[in-house]
């Protein structure tokens, strides 16, 4: 958990998600919805936690849910992760293309070669080298 998040442990209770930010005293609350339920968090910690309502959207929450089914649990957990793992790979890689694209143009290479090697298309060579410029 990052220095700056808030721990909050969801449960499934009667039709309604219950929500304890461990952390704070007195933050608990609950909604029918899992986006209600992000919503309601947000306005809670603000409360408990003494913030600006301007805080409210940059809050950083690690959501830890018991639905009462652990294989459950654990499936939607590894889902996150791989989701997280995904999308850090994916501005990885578009950050080192870029770097590439522009570094294979400056030596030389055609746009067109530079597409093949990169497996882009030569269009996007062409906006990753005028950014670079």
């Amino acid at each position: 958990m990052s220095e700056d998040a808030y721990r909050v442990v969801v449960t499934r209770e009667d039709g309604h998600w219950l929500a304890d930010v461990p952390g704070l005293q007195g933050a608990h609350t609950y909604a029918r919805s899992l986006p209600a339920l992000d919503q309601a968090v947000r306005e809670v910690v603000v409360l408990a936690a003494d913030l600006p309502d301007e805080a409210m959207p940059g809050l950083v929450l690690e959501y830890h849910y018991h639905t009462g089914d652990e294989d459950l649990d654990a499936t939607a957990l590894e889902v996150r992760q791989l989701r997280q793992q995904a999308g850090e790979l994916a501005a990885a890689a578009a950050a080192r293309t870029g770097q590439a694209a522009a570094e294979l143009v400056a030596r030389g290479l055609s746009v067109r070669d530079v597409a093949a090697l990169l497996g882009i298309s030569p269009q996007r060579v062409s906006q990753l080298t005028a950014r670079a410029s």
